[in-house]
């Protein structure tokens, strides 16, 4: 008799199961961010300018219509760069030469406008959304310090790390709901190896 009362209970256990299983997926189906939507560098260039370690690169969303919809929806979105040129070494960690932080804000007008807010520059607007990133975010510079910190014949390693971001979402909210992404666009990293 036993065994007819388990087997009762396996088809409930389940159906329990099998509506689990079908929660769990719809939430991570939800919960994950766009996979196509993310920034691409563009242009990569690191030189040597009035004795001064360059960087100048470009920046362009792989889509914009996620960026798009967080705009009209009277959101601000804040892009920021990190750049960080480390000692290249082997055994244990880089160790960081220089960093820098080039940050702007991205927003939309009423009127239907997009704005970006330079560092050093100001607001530029336009009226498409490409055409903003094309021209005003497809050149970036940033300074990571003297050139007479490297050193001949030593490897050295450039990381760029790019966000697009929500300020105005509060960190409490962020922190909770850890699995969900709240950024426009999946944050990137590029690394560049060279030797001086």
């Amino acid at each position: 008799m036993s065994f007819l009362v388990a087997g009762n209970r396996a088809p409930r256990r389940f159906a329990v199961f099998a509506a689990m299983a079908v929660v769990m997926a719809a939430l991570l189906g939800v919960a994950r961010p766009a996979a196509a939507q993310e920034l691409l560098l563009t242009n990569l260039v690191l030189n040597n300018y009035e004795g001064r370690i360059r960087v100048r690169f470009g920046i362009e969303p792989s889509s914009l219509e996620r960026i798009k919809q967080v705009l009209a929806a009277g959101e601000r979105l804040t892009l920021r760069c990190k750049a960080r040129l480390s000692l290249r070494r082997d055994y244990v960690w880089n160790q960081e030469v220089n960093a820098a932080t080039w940050e702007s804000e991205l927003r939309r007008l009423k009127g239907g406008e997009y704005v970006v807010n330079l560092p050093g520059q100001g607001p530029v607007a336009d009226k498409e959304l490409g055409t903003l990133f094309h021209k005003h975010l497809g050149e970036i510079l940033m300074d990571l310090g003297s050139w007479d910190r490297l050193e001949r014949g030593v490897t050295y390693v450039l990381t760029l790390e790019l966000a697009l971001t929500r300020p105005d979402v509060s960190p409490w909210l962020k922190n909770g709901l850890f699995f969900w992404s709240f950024d426009a666009a999946r944050p990137v990293s590029y690394q560049l190896d060279f030797t001086y």
